[in-house]
């Protein structure tokens, strides 16, 4: 009786210590979402998932836009604010194409070390495709709670 006892005790603190591991350490899959209703959607993979505090991240963005893609003049960005979507947080990254892609094609660009600023404890990611002469294309947004 004593050794089930124990052994119930045991396990209830077990799982209770299970219970307070940080959020922070489990992983999550952040999901993107359409900002604007007159832009195409693309598909983001950041690495690491989730994003870490003043460390890069890695971004691979791909899809099929309505637009076509052209190589030292579209840019692929991305910006962190904080909750309200108007603070922003570090400096945007900006990556010029370096392959152009007709309307309609898939394409694939990828981001290595993209400088990730200190982060509040709630904030926003925007990845988007710009070009020079029409603006906004494509664009994505997630708000993080960590």
């Amino acid at each position: 009786m004593n050794r089930n006892f124990i052994f119930v005790f045991i396990l209830l603190a077990t799982f209770s210590m299970v219970n307070a591991i940080p959020h922070q350490l489990r992983k999550g899959k952040i999901e993107f979402h359409s900002c604007m209703s007159k832009t195409d959607i693309i598909d983001v993979t950041v690495k690491p998932d989730p994003i870490v505090s003043e460390y890069p991240a890695n971004y691979t963005v791909s899809g099929k836009l309505s637009h076509a893609i052209i190589a030292d003049k579209t840019t692929f960005g991305v910006t962190y604010f904080i909750a309200d979507g108007i603070v922003r947080l570090g400096d945007p990254y900006k990556q010029y194409f370096d392959k152009s892609y007709k309307a309609g094609k898939k394409f694939t660009i990828s981001a290595e070390d993209v400088p990730t600023p200190l982060l509040s404890k709630v904030y926003q990611i925007y990845v988007n495709i710009w070009d020079e002469e029409i603006g906004t294309i494509a664009c994505v947004f997630t708000k993080v709670n960590r």
